[in-house]
């Protein structure tokens, strides 16, 4: 394997971790060191996630509230397994994914 090899594999770790951070992000969670290198599902230098954390700082998303999630907080009981809430749910699940689609774009392009 040659150098430029391992500097690949980094770089796709630290994309990994990057969205590990946007989740937590959503979450309300503010990513640090410890909870990163715990929730990765691979082993994570300190030099690593403190080079994520820092780069996800430097460009954190600001936090959108969707009209859904809006309906879902006043009204908790709507989250039953009917049709039309399952259809509702898949839709958000995939704009979850399209944001994260984007936001790993963008992470790529940027190096």
């Amino acid at each position: 394997m040659t150098l430029n090899h391992f500097r690949i594999m980094s770089n796709a770790n630290l994309q990994q971790l990057h969205v590990l951070c946007l989740q937590m992000h959503k979450e309300g969670k503010t990513p640090s060191v410890g909870i990163l290198r715990a929730k990765a599902p691979f082993k994570v230098s300190v030099t690593e996630a403190i080079e994520v954390i820092k780069r996800f700082n430097a460009h954190k998303p600001k936090l959108e509230v969707s009209n859904e999630e809006n309906v879902a907080q006043q009204n908790p009981v709507a989250t039953t397994d009917e049709p039309g809430n399952l259809h509702a749910r898949v839709e958000t699940l995939e704009k979850e994914v399209a944001e994260l689609k984007r936001a790993l774009h963008q992470i790529i392009n940027a190096q």
